[in-house]
């Protein structure tokens, strides 16, 4: 098994670890956050991929995942030793990235936002380039694998499918080579 396929195995299996021991509908699947918003627009199906929707309609479309990134990843990722040191010297402000990231999982995931290029409000154009995003970083797989089990970790607590949870954790392992060790 070549090293790639050894950490995808790893964060998954840990990931599906995650979500036998937390349980699908967690606690806080309904829960206001501080803007009153709920939560459960996240929260998808036990099913996941029961052909109602897309991905990305089940975890409620560009808001429902940008509330998620907002609320709930970012947080967990920036709580995380190991993962704030990269987070440190961003270039772009936190919304701004939250947003693309959220513009790009939704149309990955079958939804209407474009996938890269995007011109926010505030005029900040979202980059289509993983490695020129994270070029200068150096960020290790092992950091990569940790960002996709806490995004794991946070939609199981959020009521997730695990289907719909192993979808995201897919597309973002597809960006992989673009963020690591640049």
């Amino acid at each position: 098994m070549n090293r790639k396929n050894e950490h995808v195995r790893l964060a998954l299996s840990s990931l599906f670890l995650c979500i036998s021991v937390l349980g699908c509908g967690a606690a806080g699947s309904d829960a206001l956050d501080e803007r009153g918003s709920s939560s459960a627009a996240l929260s998808s199906n036990s099913q996941g991929g029961n052909g109602k929707g897309s991905v990305s309609d089940r975890l409620g479309g560009f808001p429902g995942i940008l509330s998620f990134l907002e609320n709930q990843v970012v947080p967990a990722e920036l709580a995380d030793p190991e993962i704030a040191p990269f987070f440190a010297h961003l270039t772009e402000s936190p919304g701004d990235i939250e947003q693309c990231l959220a513009m790009l999982l939704d149309h990955d995931l079958g939804g209407r936002s474009p996938g890269s290029g995007a011109v926010l409000p505030d005029g900040h154009q979202c980059r289509s380039s993983m490695s020129n995003i994270h070029r200068g970083l150096n960020i290790p797989d092992g950091i990569v694998d940790k960002f996709i089990l806490i995004v794991g970790q946070q939609a199981t607590i959020a009521g997730v499918a695990p289907a719909d949870i192993q979808q995201v954790a897919d597309r973002l392992n597809t960006y992989r080579g673009g963020v690591r060790n640049k």
